[in-house]
């Protein structure tokens, strides 16, 4: 008996927290090697991703957001608010999703802050629209393995480009 109940309880610590939303890692390889680390959550449909990419010799930071399938006009204005960070993520459309242009990857404090905050604290999407804003909520934690990979990822994203060993 004591071994089912020590199961069981493994079990339910891998489960995500009452009420968080379901995260998921995003992992893109080239070569073997991570070219891209990020962490994805969907709310109402929205797919909300927050990624860094390795672009040539440097490291950028994407933040995109994916309308529902058959979705009316993407909005003109649109913030992605995460708990316990500000400002705001400001996006704009752009291709048929709401994108973040020129955001500082160079900041790594303040990249690691959002980062962290996403995956952590979750927040609000915030659509503006005429007669008032529509928002959309999620929360976290991302789970232990999406946090996880996530970190392995990236330490290996930061690390000097490897030549194919």
């Amino acid at each position: 008996m004591p071994r089912s109940f020590l199961l069981a309880a493994l079990c339910l610590l891998t489960l995500p927290a009452a009420g968080a939303d379901v995260y998921r890692s995003v992992i893109e390889l080239q070569g073997g090697w991570p070219r891209a680390c990020g962490g994805a959550v969907s709310a109402s449909g929205w797919d909300i991703r927050i990624v860094r990419e390795r672009v040539g010799a440097d490291i950028v930071a994407r933040v995109e957001v994916q309308p529902p399938a058959g979705s009316p006009a993407l909005p003109v204005l649109a913030r992605l608010e995460i708990g316990e960070f500000r400002p705001a993520v400001l996006l704009v459309p752009k291709d048929g999703r709401l994108t973040l242009p020129g955001f500082d990857a160079d900041n790594r404090l303040d990249w690691a802050t959002l980062m962290r905050n996403f995956l952590f604290f979750g927040g609000t999407l915030v659509l503006g629209n005429v007669g008032g804003d529509l928002e959309i909520g999620f929360s976290g934690p991302a789970s232990r393995d999406v946090t996880g990979q996530y970190l392995n990822c990236s330490g290996d994203l930061a690390a000097p480009r490897r030549s194919g060993s």
